[in-house]
């Protein structure tokens, strides 16, 4: 396990050791549990976003009726007028 060191303040140090004391823990397990519950709902946004992403494209996607277009066609605007 990596150790991370960074500054706070005083005040909050103290207040931060009084919850950990109240619940029986430590500050160090207080900060662990934050940032895995921080992690956790950013990986729970990230999977809706793109479910959603998923469900929008299949919703707005059509079907080329078994037509291949390479990519000249794609750009041909005369060829897409066609379908």
């Amino acid at each position: 396990m990596t150790n991370v060191t960074f500054s706070v303040d005083d005040e909050l140090l103290r207040k931060a050791r009084k919850v950990a004391v109240d619940r029986d823990t430590t500050v160090t397990q207080l900060l662990r549990g934050f940032l895995e519950q921080l992690v956790a709902s950013d990986e729970s946004v990230a999977k809706q976003r793109a479910e959603e992403f998923r469900r929008v494209t299949r919703k707005l996607a059509r079907d080329a009726g078994g037509v291949k277009f390479n990519r000249e066609e794609l750009y041909d605007r005369n060829v897409l007028r066609r379908y």
